[in-house]
């Protein structure tokens, strides 16, 4: 096959990155999209095209790529191939299965010779953190998520990578930096381990080199347990959410998720859930981290119904105006809430059909 282009999401950072290789047989444009993931999976996810449509190509490469708030990096075969060994080499050394139609890529994993190492991929595959309170979250997110690899990109020290307070690739739900002045500064992480949620405290020392962060020094404390009431209060926030009656179904869906294929599409019980996530990771920039603050807008299909959960009075206008905008001749609105608290998420996984009774 011959090649073509090759371009990857800079999202390295926040654990996972999307990356598209096309190639060219004869008459033919095969487009390959992997989703590459460094806390457990490796390829996480993969899906080949064969001469698709240009809104195909579009919609998958927005399926892949749209909800990781980054920018997207042309990169060369040689790297675009790096990444896919390297990657696939950890999905076996991680002992998870390979996904997809793994003997269009498997070559690649076991065949492709380079004298790239992953380091040579840091400058392209993560962004270039300016930020303190940015870079504290990050490589907090990376700890938890038991991210050597990372930490000792971003430490030059084996001892720090190391380091682990989790027993598995852990979830952070929440941070709050503080800043002791001099490169000093302290993360209370609060995060999901296998067994339960937990918080810490981890003291960072950092220093910049060639107008780049790194961590001299890291020291962690002992975790606390937490109860889920705990932590649901700590990451929750006010919503809004609008319900629409829904003319012709399928028709809107549709029409819906070709309008928006960046959305994360969810089976429910009951119904089909849609999330937004905003297009960049500006969230990551507050001293107080929350892992939600990167949703937009969650949509959620049951039945006739068809509800909309924003998480600002701003959203709240923007979001409900294109739908009733674009969507006037599928879309009647029926009700509007307010909660101080999220409830359309966990209405969509209750299995729930009656969001009255649900709320009840």
């Amino acid at each position: 096959m011959k090649y073509n282009f090759a371009k990857v999401t800079n999202s390295r950072l926040m654990g996972s990155m999307g990356l598209l290789i096309c190639w060219s047989e004869g008459e033919d444009n095969i487009y390959q999209h992997f989703l590459l993931d460094a806390e457990g999976l490796g390829i996480a996810d993969y899906v080949s095209l064969k001469n698709p449509s240009k809104d195909e190509a579009y919609m998958e490469e927005q399926r892949l790529m749209g909800g990781l708030g980054s920018d997207i990096i042309t990169i060369s075969e040689e790297e675009a191939l790096f990444l896919v060994k390297h990657f696939g080499r950890k999905t076996i050394e991680w002992e998870k299965e390979l996904p997809g139609v793994v003997d269009e890529y498997i070559e690649i994993i076991n065949n492709y010779e380079t004298n790239l190492i992953i380091e040579d991929l840091y400058p392209i595959i993560c962004k270039d953190v300016k930020e303190e309170i940015e870079f504290i979250n990050y490589m907090t997110m990376r700890f938890i998520g038991w991210d050597r690899e990372c930490l000792r990109y971003f430490s030059g020290s084996e001892e720090i990578s190391n380091m682990h307070i989790t027993s598995i690739n852990g979830t952070l739900l929440k941070n709050t930096v503080t800043c002791k002045g001099d490169g000093k500064f302290v993360s209370e992480a609060l995060y999901e381990d296998e067994d339960g949620y937990y918080i810490c405290k981890i003291a960072f020392n950092i220093i910049k080199e060639a107008n780049k962060f790194k961590i001299s020094s890291m020291l962690v404390t002992d975790k606390e347990a937490m109860y889920d009431f705990e932590v649901f209060d700590e990451i929750s926030k006010e919503e809004f959410v609008a319900i629409y009656n829904i003319v012709d179904i399928d028709k809107f869906i549709d029409k819906f998720y070709i309008d928006n294929p960046f959305t994360l599409k969810s089976e429910m019980d009951e119904g089909i859930l849609f999330t937004r996530f905003n297009f960049n990771n500006n969230h990551v920039k507050e001293e107080v981290y929350v892992i939600n603050n990167d949703i937009k807008a969650v949509y959620y299909q049951m039945g006739n119904e068809f509800f909309v959960g924003t998480y600002n009075q701003r959203d709240r206008m923007y979001i409900n105006k294109i739908l009733q905008n674009n969507y006037k001749e599928f879309l009647n609105m029926k009700d509007e809430y307010y909660f101080e608290e999220n409830a359309l998420y966990d209405f969509a996984e209750s299995g729930s059909n009656d969001f009255e009774d649900f709320l009840s």
